[in-house]
């Protein structure tokens, strides 16, 4: 891979020299090395953090991750309540046949995919952008309670996405932009963990709204679902437009004083974070691809996005369904399984993380791990506690998101703007293959042993183990 990938910064620095001065901007992280920060892997500060840091973190977790967890646990519940609400009767009352259930997945990632870059462009220039998309993607929840043919429930899934796909990506990319390398990792785990909580929380919403909502007014338990989504999705919206500090260049927040502010701006400075220059067009864009950052990490995240479908499809609960030993609300129950082990996961490689201040290690011996497990799961005449112990630990896969895109923020610190394209385009791209790859590869009616999509997941297990060692080198070879 590294071989593929253009570097211009021979080039640019021999002009600079010739000029007599140095263009940071236009260079790879060169300069990006920090000394290695010690601490103990259940400290939360370091040890040369001074008072007025800790009183600091304490408020940037408070005020940052407050908002972040809780807007990715309900983005969350709103995406795998589709999949609740389709084996609660949703699939029976709109009369789904075929693939449709697979081609809604499809119509939300297309949206979600072509709106991410420019909002979250967006969203690096303006503050409020963030909660402000949080809240209409609350009304396009709501909606779908009211569909009453496919073709509706898609226009309402291509709205959902569309606002949904500023959040993932301009969280991480405020979480790089207030906190040093050594403290970014777990940040961004316990932010992922809503994942987790929320793929959880959908169960066992499902299974309450079923059992005493169904029916309420005339309406279908799985309809409810959506509107109970929808009022949990409000009010942390709001929560956002008041508490939510956007990043230090433009925080306008009435929690942090103006030395903490300025505080908050020296110690991403004296980590080679730069405050955005702004958006100049086609030549900002040149600044981006002329960098190997944006072509090596959009190579690292695509087969992870890949190699982590069978929880995004839903194929775990259509396994458990297929089993036929258990009605609805224990399906919905059972559901939660894996997203909740997946919890500990996150947890446990984030702050592994940031106590090796290393990433390459862990991903390649998850990729190994989740390999045999699947392998067993699919290919092997298993027993049934072994399948369940592999559906269980499904997650895992997953659970490495937070160190994916620690590193994406680490790599592209000195570069704002390059910070925000580079972590949006790592998740557009993979995502606009994501958008047709499961309608050849975890069609729905394959489910529940989904042969090619397993065979699928598995080859990119492989190819992500490999392209990690290939972005751990060229990383080093650049400190």
């Amino acid at each position: 891979m590294p071989c593929c990938i253009p570097d211009f910064r021979a080039s640019e620095a021999g002009s600079a020299q010739a000029a007599g001065s140095l263009p940071t901007r236009h260079l790879a992280s060169s300069f990006r090395t920090q000394p290695r920060v010690k601490r103990r892997w259940y400290q939360w500060y370091a040890d040369t953090d001074t008072p007025a840091e800790r009183t600091l973190l304490i408020k940037m977790d408070l005020l940052i991750l407050s908002y972040a967890f809780l807007g990715f646990w309900v983005k969350y519940i709103d995406n795998g309540n589709l999949t609740n609400a389709y084996v609660s009767g949703m699939k029976e009352d709109l009369g789904f046949y075929g693939n449709q259930f697979v081609q809604l997945q499809t119509v939300y990632t297309v949206a979600y995919t072509v709106f991410m870059i420019p909002l979250t462009l967006l969203a690096a220039k303006y503050r409020n952008v963030i909660p402000a998309c949080d809240l209409l993607w609350g009304v396009f929840t709501l909606l779908q309670y009211r569909a009453n043919s496919f073709g509706e429930l898609a226009a309402y899934r291509f709205m959902v996405g569309a606002f949904e796909s500023v959040y993932f990506t301009s969280i991480h990319y405020t979480l790089g932009s207030w906190y040093r390398t050594d403290e970014l990792s777990r940040r961004a785990g316990i932010f992922y963990m809503s994942t987790g909580l929320g793929t959880m929380s959908t169960g066992f919403l499902a299974s309450g709204v079923i059992i005493h909502l169904d029916g309420v007014n005339g309406l279908a338990g799985w309809r409810w679902l959506f509107i109970v989504c929808a009022i949990i999705t409000f009010p942390v919206s709001i929560y956002g437009f008041i508490f939510f500090p956007s990043t230090p260049d433009k925080t306008k927040s009435w929690f942090l004083t103006d030395a903490e502010k300025e505080l908050a701006r020296e110690r991403m400075r004296k980590t080679g974070g730069k405050p955005p220059t702004g958006f100049s067009g086609w030549k900002t864009i040149y600044r981006f691809l002329g960098r190997w950052h944006f072509w090596a990490l959009v190579l690292f995240q695509m087969p992870w996005g890949w190699s982590s479908q069978a929880s995004s499809n839903g194929a775990y609960t259509l396994w458990i369904k297929s089993l036929k030993r258990y009605d609805v609300s224990e399906v919905n129950l059972l559901s939660t399984v894996h997203p909740g082990v997946g919890i500990f996961f996150v947890w446990f490689y984030s702050f592994l993380s940031d106590a090796l201040q290393t990433k390459m290690p862990i991903i390649v011996v998850q990729c190994l791990f989740q390999f045999g497990m699947q392998f067993a799961f699919v290919f092997w005449k298993s027993s049934f506690n072994f399948k369940w112990a592999a559906v269980a630990t499904g997650y895992a896969q997953v659970a490495l998101s937070p160190i994916v895109y620690s590193w994406a923020n680490e790599i592209c610190r000195e570069d704002a703007e390059e910070r925000a394209f580079v972590i949006a385009s790592m998740l557009a791209i993979s995502n606009s293959f994501s958008a047709w790859i499961p309608l050849l590869v975890w069609p729905t009616t394959s489910a529940p042993y989904y042969h090619k999509g397993y065979v699928f997941s598995e080859v990119n297990m492989i190819a992500f183990a490999a392209t990690t060692i290939a972005l751990w080198w060229w990383d080093r070879r650049d400190q």
